[in-house]
């Protein structure tokens, strides 16, 4: 920890441009999503279980998806059945955005241009990103207000995409 009570921010990879672009290119599942406060305390939003995942495509753009397990279900065929009350409340355990994305290697950033977002604030923003990658992992973290969110993912191949791949 350093003196605020924040961990050490990731350190910048030593990767050119087009080294980091082919790191980040597939899928990515959530391990683990982490909000460190400055008086040393951290949670995580959505719970140590929750589910994500992250895509990146050799052609720039990108997709997330965040969400807590387990969220209740509606038990109803469409979700314009379901009151804005019930509706509102599960949205909340949900994050989503897609975009392209570009990458600043000299500063270790990858920014996440947003064209649409399930929060509307979003749309149009850039959302920049430290990364790091360590063996099948990639850590993308923000500040967030006085906070750090750090997120761990972890690269997926699906056995479908081996299988056609021949690896």
């Amino acid at each position: 920890m350093v003196a605020n009570g924040l961990p050490e921010r990731l350190t910048r990879p030593e990767m050119s441009a087009q080294e980091a672009f082919a790191a980040f290119i597939g899928g990515w599942q959530l391990v683990l999503w982490t909000t460190f406060h400055p008086d040393g305390s951290r949670d995580h939003p959505f719970g140590t279980d929750a589910l994500g995942q992250i895509m990146y495509s050799a052609d720039g753009h990108m997709s997330c998806h965040l969400m807590q397990a387990n969220r209740p279900l509606f038990g109803k065929p469409s979700v314009y059945q379901v009151s804005d009350e019930a509706l509102g409340g599960s949205i909340r355990g949900y994050s989503g955005y897609f975009g392209r994305f570009s990458i600043d290697a000299e500063a270790g950033i990858i920014i996440h241009h947003v064209d649409g977002a399930w929060y509307p604030d979003w749309i149009g923003s850039d959302q920049p990103r430290h990364y790091a990658f360590e063996g099948d992992r990639l850590f993308l973290e923000a500040a967030i207000g006085d906070d750090l969110v750090r997120i761990e993912w972890r690269r997926v191949v699906t056995g479908a995409a081996r299988e056609m791949s021949g690896a």
